[in-house]
């Protein structure tokens, strides 16, 4: 045989192997694709647990897309940004519209019901990446649950069910495989107090007003006060909510501290127009937390301050 021909047969068989690489190379971005991982559920009976695939929760989470573009006209029902956790914490007051914790479900390790006591927890990773556990009672349907999804039955195939937690006959646990820490934290410290009995104080970081636009939260970079006061959120120090004088009243009235030291009472406006024909309503103040972020409904803020070394 020539040389020549050797040559030829080993390019064959170089491009031959070269081929057989690229045929994996092009399979394995299928590889990498997979699925979200398995729940591990103790289903109303207790016992075993059971393995839940393809599963979504239709009740007791959020998506949040807090910076991104306001859709004007949304093309799907199902809402942009991440998928959190909503918890309604014990010491968050007794209002229906109180204080709610978002944690990213990529965060969460288990969730607890104890239907006896009727509460509600949840063990979850920090931004350090350490277990904290969330409590709460299932008094709040912020913290009942339903998840949905395909049951692996040993021998027998997959069923599909559906799990609510937080009810008589509910879930007892869920546990989440692949839990990772939260994002760090960021952004100017602030200190909001609860309009409740105690007046608790919650520290949380990058406090920022949030509008509800087409059914989903957003922050802007201002807040309203009636008729047409506008102030930059980030010339604003402080604000604490006024009390009428008239206990049948309700008082939308709220002392404002601008950061030169200049104070105002101000009228908050609920309903701004965002553009024409359109508008949009103000929530309250969100702000970033160790398990993710604290939502502060306007009924539940009694003041909100910078810290002293954020004034500045």
């Amino acid at each position: 045989m020539r040389w020549s021909s050797l040559i030829v047969l080993f390019g064959i068989a170089l491009i031959a192997v070269r081929g057989d690489a690229g045929d994996k190379e092009k399979k394995e971005p299928e590889k990498a694709a997979d699925k979200k991982p398995y729940l591990l559920v103790v289903p109303p009976a207790g016992g075993k647990e059971v393995k839940l695939a393809d599963w979504r929760f239709t009740h007791g989470t959020r998506r949040l897309a807090l910076t991104g573009d306001t859709p004007v006209n949304p093309k799907t029902k199902t809402p942009a940004g991440p998928e959190y956790l909503e918890v309604r914490e014990e010491k968050t007051t007794t209002y229906k519209n109180g204080i709610f914790t978002f944690v990213p479900l990529t965060s969460v390790r288990k969730i607890d019901y104890d239907r006896e006591k009727k509460t509600f927890s949840a063990t979850v990773l920090s931004d350090g990446g350490a277990e904290t556990t969330l409590l709460g009672s299932t008094k709040f349907t912020s913290n009942k649950i339903t998840i949905e999804g395909e049951a692996l039955l040993d021998g027998l195939g997959a069923a599909t069910v559906k799990f609510n937690g937080g009810i008589d006959k509910g879930l007892h646990s869920v546990k989440f495989p692949d839990a990772k820490p939260a994002d760090k934290l960021k952004g100017a410290t602030a200190v909001v107090t609860a309009d409740d009995k105690e007046k608790t104080k919650h520290t949380a970081h990058d406090v920022q007003p949030v509008f509800l636009v087409d059914g989903q939260y957003r922050v802007m970079a201002y807040v309203m006060f009636k008729k047409t006061v506008k102030i930059d959120w980030d010339n604003l120090a402080g604000l604490r909510f006024v009390p009428s004088e008239d206990k049948k009243k309700i008082s939308t009235d709220y002392l404002v501290t601008l950061k030169d030291g200049v104070k105002h009472t101000l009228s908050i406006l609920n309903t701004v127009e965002l553009e024409k024909k359109k508008t949009m309503t103000f929530v309250g103040l969100i702000g970033r937390v160790p398990v993710g972020y604290k939502l502060f409904m306007l009924d539940a803020i009694y003041e909100y301050q910078l810290t002293a070394e954020e004034k500045k």
